[in-house]
């Protein structure tokens, strides 16, 4: 991971905290991690690692890898390269789209060259920051919020049913993480050969001094309830609140993967 800023611009100190772990159940980790430059695959970290940077421009994304025997991590790995590729373009919703057609491509190629991944994809989410604006996109039921203070800010909009039950009022909020259809997803990025499958949201919001977004994927969000990761935040801030989630998705035997990032935004020189 590198430090990017010219002399004569202002840039932002970028605290970093990051995990991915199989969870207590799974045998193998299908997410992987974005953070900058760095692309984080088929691991499971006992502590989450930290990284600090000065800079104007970084993406970060969790992509949750769905297939199973399909090579789920294979394709979180792909789609996530072919972002990293691009980073420094994804500025709008056009170059947005653009870098995720890249990685559904790769995904394609791989399913011609491998027959038994068919259907092999990944869900998503991120934030790509340049300057003083970004972008908080995703597809499928990994999040994006921001923290204000201890309250946990919902960006994104998951591509679920279970999200369109809730917005219908036939479950309740709290219902989606147990829900027996919690995990069918209607948005992914896949090698199906259908080119208009990724419905992908997106959003341009600004910058602020003092800004936190936390990433990741649904083994957290269903391992937590919104209330639990507002509590925890009060009492743990950066790296020690990635550490206490970890630990305690693990103590809960979490039946899903899990990966997330902390992302905290103060005023560089």
């Amino acid at each position: 991971m590198t430090d990017r800023c010219s002399k004569t611009e202002s840039y932002h100190k970028i605290d970093l905290s990051f995990f991915t772990h199989n969870g207590g159940l799974r045998a193998n980790n299908e997410d992987s991690l974005l953070v900058d430059d760095l692309v984080i695959s088929d691991r499971s970290m006992e502590k989450p690692l930290s990284h600090q940077m000065t800079g104007r421009e970084i993406i970060c994304c969790v992509a949750d890898g769905i297939g199973g025997s399909e090579k789920g991590e294979v394709a979180s790995n792909l789609v996530l390269s072919a972002l990293r590729n691009q980073e420094a373009g994804i500025k709008d919703e056009e170059s947005l789209g653009s870098a995720i057609a890249e990685g559904k491509e790769l995904l394609e190629k791989y399913v011609l060259d491998n027959p038994d991944a068919a259907n092999l994809g990944c869900t998503l989410a991120g934030i790509s920051i340049f300057g003083d604006s970004a972008i908080v996109f995703n597809a499928g039921d990994c999040r994006v919020y921001r923290i204000n203070g201890s309250f946990f800010e919902q960006i994104t909009r998951d591509h679920s049913i279970v999200q369109a039950l809730f917005e219908e009022g036939i479950i309740k909020e709290d219902e989606m993480r147990s829900h027996p259809r919690r995990n069918v997803v209607t948005s992914s990025v896949s090698g199906d050969g259908n080119p208009n499958s990724v419905k992908l949201f997106f959003t341009k919001i600004p910058i602020r001094v003092s800004d936190v977004f936390f990433i990741c994927c649904d083994g957290i969000w269903g391992c937590f309830s919104h209330d639990e990761l507002e509590l925890i935040y009060q009492r743990f801030k950066g790296y020690e609140f990635c550490e206490k989630l970890l630990g305690a998705a693990i103590a809960r035997k979490a039946s899903d993967n899990i990966s997330a990032i902390l992302i905290q935004i103060s005023s560089g020189v």
